[in-house]
């Protein structure tokens, strides 16, 4: 029964990850055409895009190591 909520935690954070990659692959794209958003802040806003993403996908990578040394397979039955 952990296997399995440990499974879909893990898939929860790669699919955060990937979200916010793809996010942030895209504010690199919109941004500068908002007239509003200055250069700096739309530097911050992408890198912190990117860094979310990063963190999410370390994370939810290591989830599913962990879950896989233990003898799970961390798929559900």
């Amino acid at each position: 029964m952990c296997a399995r909520k440990d499974s879909l935690y893990d898939n929860r954070l790669i699919a955060a990850g990937m979200f916010f990659l793809v996010a942030g692959g895209i504010s690199l794209r919109f941004m500068p055409r908002w007239s509003r958003i200055t250069p700096d802040l739309g530097d911050l806003l992408t890198g912190l895009l990117y860094g979310l993403a990063i963190g999410c996908l370390i994370v939810g990578i290591a989830r599913g190591r962990r879950v896989s040394r233990s003898g799970r397979t961390g798929r559900p039955i």
